[in-house]
Formats: C-alpha cells, sequence, structure tokens
C-alpha cells in the first residue's frame, strides 16, 4: 500500500503527459482552421501559442477555480515558469539534434534569421523581467497581471506589423490526424473522426472539436496539478519545486514534439521560434489572465505572495538561462551546430541540479 501511494502521483503526472500530448494535436488541427483567415503573426501569437501552451493556462486554471486554492498559484507559477526555462533549453537543442533537410536526411547544422530571433528574444525576455520584478513584492495585483497581458499583445502587434506584405496561402490546410478506428480514435482524442467521419472542417465542427479538446486538457491539466502535489508528498519538497520540474517537463510535451516535428521537415526558424513564443505565452498570459479574470470575480486586487529561496531562485535563474540560451543561438545563428546543442542541454542539467540541491 505505501509502495503504491508513493507511485500514484507520478503514474498521475505519466497519465496527464500523454492525454495532453493527444488532446492538444486535436486543439491545434480544430484551431488552425479558427484562425487560417489570420495573418502569419497573429495566427502564431494566438492560435498556434494557445494550442501548445494551453496545458500551462489550465494549470493555473485548475489551482485557483477547481481546487478553489490561490495559494496554490505558486505551483501553477512552477509550472508555467520551469517551462519556459525548459522550452528555452531542450526543444532547441533536440531540434538542433534532430534536424533534417526537406529530403530527410540528417544535417549537422542550422541557421536561423536574426531578426525573427533578436525580435523573439527581446518579447521573451522583456515578460520574463517584469515577472520576476513583479514576484519580489509581498503579493501579486491586478496591475500586475494586467502589465503581463499587455506586454503579450504588445508581442502580437509586433508580429502582426512584421507579418505584413508577406504572401499568405489562401488555400486552408491542417495535418489530418490518422484514423486509427472507434477504440484508437477514442485513446487518442481523434474527435473529427470520431464525431464527424474525418470530414474538412467547417466552422460548426471545429468549435465543437475544439470545445472538447479544451475539456480534455483542462482535465489533463488538473490530474497534473494532483500529481505535483502529491509527488511534492512523496519527495518532501515543497508543492512549488516539484512544478518547477515535473509540471513544467510534462506540459511542455506539446512545444517538444511540435518543434521536433518541424525540424525533421527543415522547418527550423519555426522548430525554434515555437517555444520562445511559447514562453512569452507563458509567462504573460497563461500566467496573469488566469489570476485577472479570478481578481474581477472575487472582486480583489491583490494576492499574497510567500517570499522563499526557491522563488528567488527561479526570478533570478529564469533570466540568466534566457539570456544564455539567447545568445548562444545569436551568436552562432548562421551555423548553429550540434555543440550548441549539448551546450543548451548542459545549461539546463545544471539549472535541475542547482535548483534541486538549494532548495532541498
Amino acid at each position: 500500500m505505501e509502495l503504491y501511494n508513493a507511485l500514484w502521483p507520478f503514474g498521475l503526472i505519466l497519465l496527464a503527459c500523454y492525454i495532453l500530448k493527444y488532446s492538444c494535436d486535436t486543439f491545434e488541427q480544430s484551431a488552425a482552421y479558427i484562425g487560417r483567415n489570420m495573418p502569419a503573426g497573429v495566427k502564431g501569437a494566438t492560435v498556434n501559442a494557445v494550442g501548445s501552451s494551453m496545458p500551462e493556462m489550465c494549470v493555473v486554471i485548475s489551482c485557483l477555480f477547481f481546487l478553489n486554492d490561490p495559494t496554490l498559484v505558486l505551483v501553477g507559477l512552477g509550472v508555467t515558469a520551469g517551462s519556459a526555462i525548459f522550452n528555452g533549453c531542450v526543444i532547441p537543442a533536440l531540434s538542433i539534434l534532430l534536424a533534417k533537410d526537406n529530403k530527410g536526411n540528417k544535417i549537422n547544422s542550422i541557421s536561423l534569421d536574426k531578426k525573427s530571433l533578436l525580435r523573439d528574444l527581446f518579447w521573451v525576455l522583456t515578460a520574463e523581467i517584469a515577472l520576476i520584478l513583479f514576484l519580489g513584492f509581498d503579493s501579486f495585483t491586478i496591475t500586475m497581471a494586467i502589465v503581463l497581458n499587455l506586454i503579450y499583445v504588445g508581442y502580437a502587434i509586433h508580429l502582426y506589423l512584421d507579418s505584413r506584405g508577406h504572401e499568405e496561402d489562401d488555400e486552408y490546410e491542417y495535418e489530418e490526424i490518422e484514423d486509427k478506428g472507434v477504440i484508437g480514435n477514442i485513446f487518442s482524442f481523434n474527435f473529427n473522426s470520431l464525431l464527424f467521419g474525418n470530414k474538412s472542417f467547417n466552422t460548426t465542427r471545429s468549435i465543437i472539436v475544439l470545445s472538447l479538446a479544451i475539456l480534455i486538457i483542462s482535465g489533463a491539466s488538473h490530474l497534473l496539478v494532483e500529481g505535483v502535489i502529491g509527488a511534492a508528498d512523496v519527495m518532501g519538497v515543497p508543492a512549488f519545486f516539484s512544478g518547477l520540474v515535473l509540471g513544467s517537463a510534462a506540459s511542455s510535451i506539446p512545444d517538444l514534439l511540435l518543434s521536433i516535428k518541424d525540424a525533421k521537415k527543415g522547418n527550423y526558424e519555426d522548430a525554434v521560434a515555437n517555444p520562445l513564443a511559447s514562453n512569452t505565452f507563458d509567462t504573460t498570459i497563461a500566467f496573469a489572465l488566469p489570476l485577472l479574470v479570478w481578481f474581477i470575480i472575487n472582486g480583489v486586487d491583490s494576492l499574497a505572495i510567500e517570499q522563499s529561496q526557491g522563488l528567488d531562485i527561479l526570478r533570478w535563474s529564469i533570466v540568466a538561462v534566457t539570456a544564455a540560451v539567447g545568445a548562444s543561438l545569436l551568436f552562432k545563428h548562421t551555423n548553429v551546430t550540434k555543440s550548441v546543442a549539448a551546450f543548451l542541454l548542459g545549461i539546463f542539467s545544471v539549472w535541475v541540479v542547482a535548483v534541486t540541491l538549494l532548495i532541498s
């Protein structure tokens, strides 16, 4: 019985990983149809970012509304902030290591557009610096939540301005999810096949599939929170730390798979841009929008934040890691080699070990 109780939380986290992987695929498929007429930049900053970062936002929603415990917001913060570090280090590194050319052949290096990289790094660092400054206060206020949301609006506007003048493909395309039969479709949450026989999307079908995907992602995120809290008890560490390491890695599965898929197709810019854009979303909308709604519903304008060594470590490490990742990619942007990937994985490993030793 004791062994079962010790393993159960980790089983919940693994189950949440599985559900999030497939439900986010379904979300992105239906969301792509809804955003088909948006300019590329706006679509990337809204539809695509929400699709891969929905788990992080649902974790915060679960803490505030389903568990109805505002003190657990630090667990949500740990997941969203830890996800930013995982996204910034691990996803670009694996994208570099697994990259192929458009013929499917493995390559030894990739090249990135400096202008786009500078844009994405500017906004993710702006978001992260604002977040760590706000976390230095004894309470998080409604004004802080509004500022973080406005930062993301600024990023979306920047993307929109950059997208003007680029030719758009008028024909809507999406990657069809394989029909695996009734049982397989149920376990992979392929609602388009289950309900509509894998027909092409229209507005009604896409909204229905999107709504069902959000319900599944919300449920999986709730399981993830329960697993993170239980794992913290088993390991004897703060729930914040469990969310920072375990929860963040689990919630980043959609970002990881999406970037690896792009890298294998030769879409290196998308493979690296996706985690950076998602980081901006995670540290602004995913964390601050649920809080803003919670403030309004409960008629309060602040939420007390318990200061701790773990929070201080997070505040400074998140920006330091992002800056190191950005510098390594910018310095070698015309020839990003596997040595850069090894450096990024090394940064993440050192960060995990350092945080583990300091908090424990």
